[in-house]
């Protein structure tokens, strides 16, 4: 009799063990005192012959001005992959270069943070703007042709006086309705 009852008692444990081995927390459904208690429950929807309209996805950033990095661009599809990042100057940048363990105050007034490696994959309006360093002009920002920006992605080397940049400099994107309708290149000293 000892036998079954030792086995069913390991069987407990490793099922237990099991359960709280899964990845995540475990959900359990409200129960009597949980947010839907009170609520009373809703019909559920009448099956249709015509298909329900999904809701759109949100964007992969929301409109206004954004930081960071080109890591691609798709010039057929008109789209760039993008991975943000937060330019910070000031007391803000020194307090961020201070919780990574970097140097306070920080080089040149600015600090870098990019803890996401997240890429974002966002639509470029053919109309975007593209505002360039002009270097015989050292740091002037000029207006840029959309085309050759987008294709300088596809060359890994440029020279640091090149006009294009690609991958090699980091961006403002200013985004409105989803889409890019401005790219800034920021200077670094």
């Amino acid at each position: 009799m000892r036998r079954p009852a030792l086995a069913a008692a390991l069987l407990v444990v490793l099922l237990a063990a099991t359960a709280c081995a899964r990845e995540g927390p475990i959900e359990t459904p409200p129960g009597p005192t949980g947010p839907t208690a009170t609520s009373s429950p809703e019909p559920s929807p009448e099956p249709s012959e015509e298909p329900s309209e999904e809701p759109s996805p949100s964007p992969a950033l929301e409109d206004g001005r954004h930081f960071g990095y080109i890591r691609s661009v798709d010039v057929d599809a008109m789209t760039l992959r993008f991975d943000l990042a937060y330019f910070l100057t000031g007391e803000e940048a020194n307090q961020a270069a201070a919780e990574h363990g970097d140097e306070v105050p920080v080089p040149n007034d600015y600090y870098i943070v990019n803890d996401n490696p997240r890429l974002r994959t966002l639509p470029v309006d053919p109309g975007a703007e593209v505002w360039v360093i002009d270097w015989s002009r050292c740091c002037d920002l000029v207006r840029g042709e959309l085309g050759p920006f987008l294709d300088a992605f596809a060359t890994r080397h440029h020279p640091w006086d090149a006009l294009y940049q690609g991958r090699r400099a980091p961006y403002w994107l200013t985004v409105r309705d989803g889409a890019v309708v401005r790219i800034e290149v920021q200077y670094l000293p």
